[in-house]
Formats: C-alpha cells, sequence, structure tokens
C-alpha cells in the first residue's frame, strides 16, 4: 500500500530561478538580451521589440494580442492602440483595415496598451488619452444562456479596460520618485494607467482604491510585469457578451 509523500520527500522547484528563466525567454521575443535590464543607460527603440510577440508567448491562447480599432455598437471609433488584448474566443472580429489592424467591438476589450521608446510624463499622459478614447466606447452586455440556464447581464462598470504604458527604458532617473509618482497618479479615472514597464528600469501597477503604485524588484520587471497583467484579466473573467441587437441597428 502506498503511503502519500511527506512534505519534506517532496522533489523541490525552485520558483524564482523559473520565473527569471521564463523572463530571459520572453526577452528573447522582445529581440534583446538579458544583461539589457541591467544596464540604465542602455538606449532602446520600441520599435525593434515586439511587444506582441511576447504578450503572445505569455498569455493563453484564449486571448487576442496586436493592433486594433475599438468600435461601439453607436458608430464610434477609438484612437489606433499599439497593443490591445481582446477576446478571441466568443467575439467576431468584424474587419480589418488595410494595413492589418483589427477593428475589434469594444465589449472584448480587456486591455490597451501604448508602446513607446522611453517612460515619461509626456508618454504616460499620451498613453493615457489613448486608453480614454476606448474606455469612453459604449458597451452593451446581453445574457448568456447555460446548461442550467441563463445568465444575466453583466454590468460593463465591473469589468474596467486595464490601461498601460509600455517602453524599452525611463527617462526618470528614479522611477519610485515624486516626479514619476504624480505624474502616473494625478491622471483622471478614465486616463490613468493601471500597469507600465521600462525594461530597463521598473515595472509598475497603479491599485485603486488609494491610486498607490506598487513597483517591482531590481531584474524581475518582465515578468513581475506579466504576472501582474495576468492577475487582472483572471479577475475580469470572461469578456462581457456583445448584444448583437444593438449592433445590427447600423443596418436599418
Amino acid at each position: 500500500m502506498s503511503t502519500a509523500q511527506r512534505p519534506d520527500d517532496l522533489t523541490k522547484f525552485d520558483l524564482r530561478d523559473a520565473y527569471l528563466r521564463r523572463q530571459d525567454q520572453l526577452l528573447a521575443a522582445l529581440n534583446v538580451t538579458a544583461g539589457f535590464i541591467d544596464h540604465p543607460s542602455a538606449k532602446g527603440d520600441a520599435s525593434e521589440v515586439d511587444w506582441r510577440a511576447m504578450l503572445s508567448g505569455f498569455l493563453p491562447g484564449r486571448y487576442g494580442v496586436g493592433p486594433i480599432f475599438a468600435v461601439d455598437s453607436r458608430g464610434q471609433r477609438s484612437d489606433q492602440i499599439d497593443i490591445a488584448i481582446y477576446d478571441r474566443q466568443y467575439a467576431p472580429l468584424f474587419f480589418e483595415t488595410s494595413g492589418g489592424d483589427l477593428v475589434v467591438p469594444a465589449e472584448s476589450i480587456y486591455a490597451a496598451f501604448e508602446v513607446k521608446p522611453v517612460v515619461d510624463k509626456e508618454y504616460v499622459e499620451y498613453a493615457g488619452s489613448k486608453v480614454a478614447s476606448v474606455r469612453a466606447l459604449h458597451r452593451t452586455s446581453a445574457e448568456i444562456r447555460h446548461a442550467g440556464g441563463v445568465y444575466p447581464p453583466q454590468d460593463p462598470a465591473d469589468k474596467s479596460i486595464i490601461g498601460g504604458l509600455l517602453a524599452a527604458r525611463s527617462d526618470w532617473t528614479d522611477m519610485e520618485g515624486r516626479a514619476a509618482t504624480r505624474a502616473i497618479t494625478s491622471a483622471e479615472p478614465d486616463r490613468r494607467l493601471d500597469l507600465g514597464l521600462a525594461l530597463d528600469t521598473k515595472a509598475f501597477e497603479s491599485t485603486a482604491p488609494a491610486i498607490e503604485l506598487a513597483y517591482s524588484a531590481d531584474g524581475t520587471q518582465l515578468i513581475w510585469f506579466a504576472l501582474r497583467l495576468f492577475r487582472r484579466l483572471q479577475r475580469m473573467g470572461t469578456a462581457l457578451a456583445i448584444d448583437l441587437d444593438e449592433y445590427e441597428k447600423a443596418l436599418e
């Protein structure tokens, strides 16, 4: 008869080392070396790093990742979003632009990120305006039928769209300093960034309701960012069920 293993008999697994190895893999997807993050003065150009490949390599297949325009049932459109995370399991992808950008219903958007060369006050504000253009769209919600009955429509306000900024480096000497903190936390709610990453320095997360910032430990910024992003996506659950009757009205 087999006996249960005691805790001291179990094989050890170095979770921190595994995380850092995964970070190396994600950095490789960004076409930069692991040593990049050890050099704060390193110059990086956002056009040279493939954020889409990195995020696609980390997130489950249910999430689409890439450039989009978001639209709503009232005929309104967002700004062009560099990197959006959207539902690809239940939501229809209505259109595609000649440039390859998808036109995605606002109900399907989980997150919107702006990609810039650096993190600084100007780009934090610019990213906030891009995110606000998505958050301002009207989102419908329909009931969902299941084997046991019907789930009622969800409140879109309970699924706030994640906003963020991705960059190769920071122009702030101290990402935790007063200037950076003020720039990140002083935005209006619809323009506020939830997550940000400067590859050479730190990642940050804005936490509600006090609007305080949490920061990655040195040398862990990419995997820290990825984990915080996925935790937020987990909390959001499934995307809103689109009320297609509202979209069909455009045909009348």
